[in-house]
């Protein structure tokens, strides 16, 4: 334990225990993504290991999704306190409970912010979290390939799948790229904004756009 943790003790995201951001009960209720639980990213129905299903691929589509936790509890609120206001030490926590597996070959590009919304909070979540989980996975990061050309209203305000859909159309560009891209962001929900960053990742080169998210 250092000074900063007498000033600032850590606190339990679910309950507040000083200690850990953590705790040993609320970490039990952590709902884990099980081997039966991935999704195709297309349509959100079923997927073995979460690739998207040959009958939803396209040319520009994404190749499958990658969520390590269920988007609730513990996972919630340790998500938006990163997300609000930056603890940086419990990104490091939160990360270091993921179960790596093996992405070869790839590199890892998180969602980015658009330059205003980056301006008003200061720091990209994904950036945060994403660039901790390339360190465990040892794959290379890289921040500026994809850009947000379009400034949006937030997914987490918009009730209906549709209009969040539509809310996604043509936000992104990126430079030319080749090769396979692991496209991180913090909580995947409708998943289009994975979709439409996948789609101009496609269109520039990509050969494999694999999304992960650190929930869902």
């Amino acid at each position: 334990m250092n000074l900063l943790d007498f000033i600032f003790p850590k606190r339990c995201v679910g309950c507040g225990k000083i200690g850990k951001y953590f705790c040993a009960a609320c970490r039990a209720n952590i709902r884990v993504i099980k081997p039966n639980e991935p999704i195709c990213p297309m349509c959100g129905r079923p997927a073995l290991d979460g690739a998207t299903h040959p009958i939803c691929r396209t040319r520009y589509s994404l190749d499958g999704l990658t969520s390590f936790f269920h988007y609730d509890g513990p996972v919630r609120k340790a998500i938006k306190a990163i997300k609000y206001r930056l603890v940086s030490d419990l990104a490091e926590e939160f990360v270091n409970l993921v179960s790596v597996r093996d992405f070869d070959d790839c590199i890892l590009i998180p969602i980015p912010l658009h330059p205003s919304r980056f301006r008003q909070r200061g720091f990209n979540q994904a950036e945060v979290l994403g660039s901790i989980l390339a360190k465990r996975l040892n794959v290379a990061v890289r921040t500026d390939i994809l850009r947000r050309v379009k400034e949006t209203e937030p997914q987490v305000s918009i009730k209906k799948r549709a209009d969040r859909l539509e809310n996604m159309k043509n936000i992104f560009s990126c430079k030319n790229i080749t090769g396979n891209i692991l496209l991180f962001d913090d909580v995947c929900t409708t998943g289009a904004t994975m979709r439409s960053a996948a789609t101009v990742l496609k269109r520039a080169g990509a050969t494999c756009v694999w999304a992960v998210s650190m929930a869902r």
